[in-house]
């Protein structure tokens, strides 16, 4: 566990405006200047169904930290799509407004943000490098791959990637950056192997040859057991909420909730409210399990929500869909993976 007093000490380096600028200039003069060349993405809001064969179907996993990185990093996902049919819209992948800080790589493909223009139109922005760093989101996204390949995921808490990685993570938020812009030569060694890695067994042993001794040197010992996925989260908030507390001892309450935006990007309101509808995810899908069926006012009140509409507004901001759009998708649709993985 994280004690408050890790929670003050800030890291050393700064992710600047500057360089994230410089980083999103370049990007926009890349796609500009590519834009006529990029292939047609499915509309964003495309349905395919989830890819059963024939043939090869899609291999994805999502591994917790190795225990040498346990309290630095929270899991690893991996994704190979290699030699597998999969059509445009089945190569869409949805993702919900989530607190990580996320470390991502692409073998054998092109990934990217799916947009709407102001007309309506899906456009497909592709990233500009093979490894990208991305801040913690507000918002749902969605990306898509040009072809099949072999992608991963690493995942941070806040906190924890500035303490790992020596950076500023709030200006990130809501942004995809190429990972050695903002990380620094220092870095480049893991980028480098983990698009050299062919499966999942070599990658985790990349993750975990790159990113130990760092995370040893920081903690000196070994830090207490982590928390499961589904209460990552509530751990999370709690840690900010000690760390808070120590601020109140010499800040006014307003001083202390612009404090808590500037080291985390968010207000504590808008955590606890990110918090409770991760919770609800996880109660439907018990629910699911255990073969009940979804009950929408019971499932809201049971979480937390004053209503159904007020369970319905936070379920759409977290993931762009109403709760039955997202049920139906979440049991459907093949660019759901994610969701199916994590919850």
């Amino acid at each position: 566990m994280v004690h408050a007093a890790m929670l003050a000490a800030r890291p050393c380096g700064v992710l600047n405006e500057s360089v994230i600028g410089a980083a999103l200039h370049w990007s926009a003069m890349h796609a500009f200047a590519s834009r006529l060349l990029l292939p047609d993405c499915p509309p964003l809001q495309a349905r395919a169904a989830r890819y059963t064969g024939p043939g090869p179907v899609p291999h994805t996993r999502l591994y917790t930290a190795p225990p040498a990185l346990q309290g630095a990093m929270l899991a690893v996902v991996c994704r190979d799509t290699r030699g597998v049919a999969l059509n445009d819209a089945q190569r869409l992948s949805h993702f919900p407004a989530s607190p990580l800080v996320c470390l991502s790589w692409y073998q054998d493909f092109d990934s990217g943000l799916v947009q709407t223009d102001a007309s309506g139109a899906s456009r497909w922005k592709p990233f500009t490098a093979s490894v990208m760093l991305s801040g913690s989101q507000t918002a749902p996204t969605a990306s898509w791959a040009n072809r099949p390949g072999r992608g991963g995921m690493a995942c941070f808490d806040l906190d924890m990637a500035q303490q790992l990685f020596g950076l500023d993570f709030v200006p990130a938020q809501d942004r995809f950056v190429p990972a050695l812009d903002v990380l620094g030569p220092a870095w480049e060694p893991l980028c480098h192997a983990l698009l050299a890695a062919d499966d999942d067994e070599r990658t985790l042993q990349v993750l975990h040859q790159h990113l130990t001794p760092r995370w040893r040197a920081l903690q000196g010992k070994a830090s207490n057991a982590p928390p499961s996925l589904r209460e990552h989260g509530r751990h999370w908030v709690a840690r900010l909420g000690l760390q808070a507390m120590q601020w109140q001892q010499t800040l006014g309450t307003r001083q202390v909730e612009r404090r808590i935006k500037q080291f985390s990007g968010r207000s504590m309101r808008q955590w606890q409210g990110m918090v409770r509808t991760e919770g609800l995810f996880h109660a439907a899908r018990e629910r699911r399990a255990q073969g009940l069926p979804l009950d929408l006012p019971g499932l809201a009140l049971d979480e937390g929500f004053s209503d159904q509409a007020h369970m319905c507004r936070a379920v759409r901001q977290i993931t762009g869909f109403t709760p039955t759009e997202f049920a139906r998708r979440f049991e459907e649709d093949e660019s759901f993976w994610m969701y199916r993985l994590w919850i």
